[in-house]
């Protein structure tokens, strides 16, 4: 239950605490927005009866305004205070987990640390019987002048001997000495592989600032208190592949995915996920409106506040970071609920993401939707026409805007970007070319020799040609688009007639972009034919491109 902080604050602020409990608070679940986080945290304490002090480790930069507390009954809640550099030993403040990290570091420092000292004496082993070795070879007959040649024999004998002792020693000395050097080097990876994980769970570092919360137990016994806090940094989007696959009962197949990061500054580890198309960081409040004033003055003077700009929305911004790391895949599927306002994916695993680790890849949900084919082509610019599939969205939920992978018969085309698509409402996506189509676009010459228009200082007269070749075993019909000029101004009159006429004007409320619905056979070429004439003005510009 809640606790009014006001109250719970009046209850608390007259009497001492009778004992600190500085404890952990890990995360155990989070609902992750397209832009931020809401972050819970449950401190599990024994209580004494009284009034006492919780202090966990606590980001203060990290969330939008404070944390909200809950507790159970019999616990009131009264005053929080942030307790800047609280601690000065970070370790003081380690998880369970972050000190058993920490413990495993330093035991491999240790054993490094002792197999580096093991490498000392095994090079200086090796260097020692290098000495000695160089002063046996130093000996010459010089030095035994005098004897008689048994003893020089004998001296000989001896030295060949040592000699081969000593390169026998050297020798196994530098094998051991390997030995030990790639024993160190194993070491240094097992350090370096140590810290990774111990960085991975990211353990407080420098001082360390504390949440102190007041508490009163109404009696003795462990007790959960939930900490809630939002967070800009983290978010999640939505990843779709779609897999058309053709015939006369043509399919869309998709499989929806959430592409997850964060960067919270502490680790996620095994949390309960709930993703929400809600916005936190929305505009809440109604813009104000302010006075407009209208006054007069002289002209060529500036006036003072002559122009008032309306206030700007207020909003927030995520930070995100570069993905480097590769993602994760996980496989179980999320259930959505759907409240009126937003829709939540309540998803049935725990998972866990490091902060700033990179991205994990969960499949939130696949459909299959009936979908009708068709070919369409925009010859002023591409030289071949793309394959079209058109769908509704036959869910009780939107489909958010996302990246896509889009498959053809299970073939990978290429990646493409899936506007916001509500339920209900159709979709239209192209599944890449059709080398088959071609397409060409030409301006023709006129009777002055000129290439591809006709012009005066006011006029002028533009012939232009599309087409359609169909190298397709198949008769086509193509929805071929294309921009015809138009203007709104009454002293520029703009007069275009085509052969044939197009089957549809201003396609999709798009001023003069008309639509040829072309059957072409196989083997066939269709032309569409535009002449334009314009008129304007004399000591006026014509400002259009064909």
């Amino acid at each position: 239950m809640l606790r009014s902080l006001a109250l719970s604050a009046a209850l608390l602020s007259s009497a001492a605490y009778a004992e600190d409990f500085q404890l952990v608070a890990p995360v155990t679940s989070v609902t992750v927005y397209p832009q931020g986080a809401t972050v819970t945290r449950v401190i599990a304490a024994d209580l004494p009866q009284g009034k006492h002090r919780i202090l966990v480790p606590y980001q203060a930069g990290s969330s939008d305004g404070p944390p909200r507390v809950s507790a159970p009954d019999g616990v009131a809640i009264g005053a929080m205070e942030v307790l800047n550099d609280f601690l000065s030993d970070p370790k003081a403040a380690y998880s369970p987990e972050q000190t058993a990290a920490s413990e495993r570091v330093e035991a491999t420092k240790n054993a490094l640390q002792a197999l580096e000292d093991i490498v000392v004496r095994g090079q200086a082993s090796v260097e020692a019987q290098g000495a000695k070795n160089a002063y046996l070879r130093s000996l010459t007959g010089a030095s035994l002048t005098g004897t008689d040649a048994e003893a020089m024999r004998a001296a000989s004998d001896m030295v060949a001997d040592e000699l081969a002792k000593a390169w026998t020693q050297q020798y196994a000395a530098s094998v051991a000495l390997r030995e030990d050097e790639k024993a160190r080097d194993e070491a240094k990876k097992a350090l370096a592989q140590a810290e990774l994980d111990l960085r991975r769970l990211s353990p407080p570092t420098g001082s360390v600032t504390m949440l102190a919360l007041s508490v009163e137990a109404a009696s003795a016994g462990p007790v959960n208190l939930t900490l809630d806090t939002l967070s800009y940094n983290a978010g999640w989007r939505a990843d779709y592949d779609l897999n058309l696959t053709r015939g006369d009962d043509a399919t869309v197949a998709m499989e929806r995915k959430v592409v997850m990061q964060q960067s919270t500054g502490e680790l996620w580890s095994d949390v309960d996920l709930i993703l929400s198309t809600a916005n936190p960081f929305a505009q809440v409040n109604p813009t104000e409106p302010y006075p407009s004033q209208a006054f007069i003055q002289a002209k060529g003077k500036a006036g003072y506040g002559s122009v008032r700009s309306a206030p700007q929305a207020e909003y927030s911004e995520l930070a995100r970071e570069d993905l480097a790391p590769e993602p994760t895949l996980a496989a179980p599927r999320a259930q959505a609920v759907i409240d009126g306002l937003s829709v939540t994916y309540e998803y049935p695993e725990p998972v866990s993401l490091a902060t700033g680790g990179g991205e994990l890849i969960l499949a939130l949900d696949d459909f299959t939707f009936d979908a009708r084919e068709f070919n369409r082509a925009a010859p002023r610019f591409d030289k071949t026409a793309f394959l079209m599939a058109e769908f509704t969205n036959s869910t009780q939920e939107p489909f958010l805007p996302g990246q896509m992978s889009v498959f053809r018969d299970g073939v990978f085309v290429g990646r493409s970007a899936l506007p916001l698509v509500p339920a209900g409402d159709k979709a239209e996506v192209s599944f890449g070319t059709l080398e088959g189509l071609r397409l060409e676009y030409k301006l023709l010459d006129n009777d002055t020799g000129d290439r591809g228009f006709l012009t005066s200082s006011s006029t002028r007269v533009q012939q232009m040609e599309f087409s359609v070749e169909n190298l397709l075993a198949t008769t086509e019909q193509v929805q071929t688009i294309f921009a015809l000029p138009y203007a709104e101004q009454e002293d520029l009159s703009i007069s275009v007639s085509a052969r044939p006429s197009p089957d549809e004007r201003d396609f999709e409320q798009k001023r003069g972009v008309s639509v040829w619905n072309l059957d072409v056979g196989p083997g066939e070429t269709k032309t569409v034919r535009v002449n334009v004439d314009m008129d304007w003005p004399e000591g006026q510009q014509l400002f259009w491109q064909p």
